[in-house]
């Protein structure tokens, strides 16, 4: 059975000006015990931003990518279904 595992992974920090920025991502790691392979799949989450007077602010991060693959396999489903029922009623 494989064993699947999530982790919040925060990046190296960069200096920006005032600004101390560190990015932030989720890792979904998937491995089946036995085999030397598996999946790894990093996404983006926030960046955190820290001023030079100490204030930090979380930034969420819209994973832009994902949302159009998930889009595309959405209208890939859905243009299946209608060839489906278009050629079924002929």
């Amino acid at each position: 059975m494989p064993t699947i595992e999530t982790e919040t992974k925060y990046g190296e920090s960069r200096q920006v000006g005032d600004l101390e920025i560190t990015p932030v991502t989720r890792v979904l790691k998937i491995h089946k015990p036995g085999y030397h392979a598996g999946l790894i799949w990093n996404r983006p989450k926030a960046v955190i931003v820290k001023t030079s007077d100490g204030k930090e602010r979380t930034l969420p991060v819209t994973d832009v990518t994902r949302l159009i693959i998930w889009g595309m396999l959405a209208g890939g489903i859905l243009g299946a279904i209608m060839i489906r029922l278009i050629y079924r009623h002929r």
